[in-house]
Parts: structure tokens; sequence; C-alpha cells
């Protein structure tokens, strides 16, 4: 028999009963995006400076506020590199896609479930990207990072997204694909989906301890079914 990727925490089934609403993390998660990012990330780097990123900045930068990130390390030049990546990052935002299998899954969600983006991005540009690939409308808001004081994986942009839906902790589930998301929704107190369909690593994420681990994103649906 197939092994299913689905991984349950048995001692966190009872406060699952009543998910209302889902957080969605955007790039790596709902997106193929992780990759334009970094290549912009890299192109404003060396454009300003001469010199590439490493592998070691280039993999630190992923599921982090990007501009937070450049002030530290580039503290006199940083605007310019953001600049530059950034005019870089918009005009290839036409190879952006969803994951396969992830518009089905917002279609059907979307019939029960309410549903909010809360990312590392910057939430002018995460809704011109989540416009472009056609898929902003089912969300009923975007948190980015520039919403809050603390980006993941502190737990204040999950808590404002639960304050925005009206909704508890026992009645919502984050879904994403770094350390961080999982991280955030530990903090948060709620339940802690970790997407490996697309940028998210198993064995990498398995160390944070996800209540639940999806392979497909069919698969939220069908764990959404059993928790009511």
């Amino acid at each position: 028999m197939k092994r299913k990727n689905v991984i349950v925490r048995k001692h966190c089934l009872l406060k699952y009963s009543l998910i209302k609403a889902v957080l969605f993390d955007m790039d790596g998660t709902l997106l193929d995006s992780e990759g334009l990012s970094s290549e912009a990330t890299d192109y404003g780097v060396h454009a300003i400076t001469g010199r590439h990123l490493t592998d070691r900045e280039n993999r630190s930068l992923t599921g982090q506020p990007v501009r937070k990130i450049l002030a530290e390390w580039f503290p006199e030049n940083n605007n310019s590199i953001y600049e530059a990546g950034i005019e870089y990052y918009r005009t290839r935002i036409n190879k952006i896609a969803p994951f396969p299998g992830v518009p089905d899954m917002l279609h059907n969600l979307n019939v029960k479930y309410r549903m909010a983006i809360v990312t590392s991005t910057h939430r002018e540009q995460a809704v011109e990207i989540l416009r472009s690939v056609g898929i902003h409308d089912y969300f009923e808001f975007v948190i980015g990072q520039d919403d809050t004081a603390m980006n993941k994986p502190d737990p204040e942009p999950v808590f404002l997204a639960l304050s925005r839906l009206n909704v508890s902790k026992e009645e919502c589930i984050f879904v994403g694909d770094q350390p961080y998301d999982i991280i955030a929704a530990h903090e948060a107190g709620i339940t802690a989906a970790a997407a490996i369909w697309g940028s998210g690593i198993k064995e990498v994420l398995e160390t944070y301890h996800p209540d639940y681990i999806l392979g497909r994103p069919e698969e939220l649906l069908s764990l959404l079914n059993k928790l009511k």
C-alpha cells in the first residue's frame, strides 16, 4: 500500500473540529515563485555591488522579508539593491504560476471556508502577483510584511489575520512550506499544516513538528472534511 503524506499529531485531534478559515503562505506554497524571487534579489545585489549572493545567503532568504534582510546585509545601499531586484522581478512576473492543483483546491475550499494570505512579501506586490495569476479573489485580504512590525516566525501577522477574520485560534489552520510558517502557527496556537507539493522539504519541515504534512493540494480539502 502506498504510504500517505498526511501525518497527524494525535494529541491535536480534538481541537480541530470547527475549522472555519484557512491562512496560506504565498511563495512556495501557492505559487511557484521562489526561484524568480531569488534570481531577482541576486540580480539586484550584483547590479549594485558587483558581486553575487552566495548559496548560503540565497537559502537564508527563503521565506524571509527580503527588504529587511537586505537592510541588515547592505545598510548603505539596500534600497538601491531592492529597487533593482523589484524591477527585474516585475518585468518577469509572467513566469509565475500556481503550483498544479492549487487553483482547483482554492475553488473547492471557497465553497465552505474563508481564506486569507499571510506572506513575507510586501502586500502591494503580493496583490499584484495574485491578480496576475488569477487567484486573488479567493482571499478576503492579504497580510504582507509591511502590515506588521514583526514578521514570521513571529506570530504577529497570524494574530492580525485571526482578528480580521474574527475567528478563534481553534477555528483556523495555517498552510505553509517553510519552517517560519510552522513556527508562526505554533506560536499563535493554531493548526500548522506543512505543504510539500512546492518548495517545502519534508525532512526539514518534520523537525518543526507540523500538525499535518500535505503532499498534494487536494489533500487539504480531504483533511478538512475529516475534521468536521
